[in-house]
C-alpha cells in the first residue's frame, strides 16, 4: 500500500495498514522489531507523532508490544500452561513448539523458614536453592526460584539442573515418585531484579505462580515460586459443563381449561 496524502484516509491509518499487512505476510516476524522510530518516520516520511499513532492502531489490536527504551515488536505467540495436570516448565515450552533452554544464575545450600512446612511450624530446614531462567529463542521468559530439601538436594549437580527437569531429576535419578501439586497464581510488579533478570521495565506487570510438590508418601520434596513475564506466557483452564441446581422452584406450566 502506498502512502499518500491525498488520500482520505488519516496517514497514520495508511501506515498502520502496511505494517499489519507487513506482520501477517511476515515480512516482519513474531518477535521482531518493526523498526526504529526514526526508521519509520523516514520509510513513510512523516512526523514523529504520526508514527506514535500508527503504532498506537497496532498495540490496540494487539498485534505489537511497546518497551519502554527498547522500541516496538510483533506479538509472539505465548507459551501456554494448562492447569490440568502436573508439568515442568521445559516440558510446556517444548509442547508450545519452542526449544527450552535454561540457565542456572543461583545453586547454593541455603537455610529457610518458609520453604518447607515441617509438621505446621515454620522451623528451619536446609535446602537446596536454585534460580533458573527459561529462554524461549534467547529471550527470557521466566525465572524459576526452587527449593529442594538438602537431602535430596545434595545429589543434584549444575549441569544436570541445566540440561534436566528437577521432575526428571526427582523421580529418574533420586527414585522419588511425584503424586500431586498445589498452585496459587497472582499479579506482581517486577522488582529492579527481575526486570533486569527478564528484560523488563521495573514495576511492569508479571506472573507469578507459587507451586508445592509432594510425593506419593505425601512429602514436600519441592517448592517453587515462577515469575512470568505476562506478554510471552498464558495460564489455560479446561472447564466442564456441571450439573446447575435451580435457584427457583420449578412452576408447572398453565393449563388452559377447555370448559371455559
Amino acid at each position: 500500500m502506498t502512502i499518500s496524502r491525498e488520500n482520505p484516509i488519516a496517514l497514520y491509518l495508511q501506515i498502520a495498514e502496511t505494517l499489519k499487512k507487513d506482520i501477517f505476510s511476515e515480512v516482519i516476524q513474531p518477535g521482531k522489531r518493526i523498526g526504529t522510530q526514526k526508521e519509520l518516520e523516514e520509510r513513510f516520511n512523516v512526523s514523529k507523532i504520526t508514527i506514535r499513532k500508527a503504532i498506537e492502531v497496532l498495540e490496540n489490536e494487539g498485534l505489537v508490544v511497546t518497551s519502554q527504551g527498547k522500541g516496538t515488536y510483533v506479538r509472539q505467540e505465548k507459551v501456554e500452561q494448562t492447569l490440568d495436570e502436573l508439568q515442568s516448565l521445559s516440558d510446556i515450552i517444548k509442547k508450545s513448539g519452542y526449544d527450552p533452554e535454561v540457565k542456572i544464575i543461583k545453586m547454593k545450600k541455603q537455610q529457610t523458614e518458609d520453604s518447607f512446612l515441617v509438621k505446621e511450624t515454620t522451623k528451619k530446614i536446609d535446602t537446596l536453592a536454585i534460580e533458573r531462567v527459561h529462554f524461549v529463542e534467547k529471550k527470557p521468559i521466566a525465572l524459576a526460584k526452587a527449593y529442594i530439601p538438602w537431602e535430596l538436594g545434595k545429589h543434584l549437580s549444575n549441569q544436570e539442573l541445566e540440561h534436566y527437569t528437577i521432575y526428571e531429576l526427582l523421580e529418574n535419578k533420586l527414585g522419588i515418585k511425584l503424586s500431586q501439586a498445589e498452585q496459587a497464581i497472582e499479579a506482581c510488579p517486577a522488582s529492579e531484579e527481575l526486570g533486569k533478570i527478564l528484560n523488563v521495565q521495573q514495576d511492569s506487570p508479571l506472573l507469578k505462580a507459587s507451586r508445592l510438590t509432594y510425593s506419593t508418601d505425601n512429602q514436600l520434596v519441592e517448592k517453587i515460586i515462577f515469575y512470568y513475564r505476562y506478554d510471552v506466557f498464558a495460564f489455560k483452564v479446561n472447564l466442564n459443563s456441571l450439573s446447575i441446581t435451580p435457584m427457583w422452584p420449578t412452576i408447572p406450566p398453565t393449563v388452559q381449561n377447555d370448559s371455559e
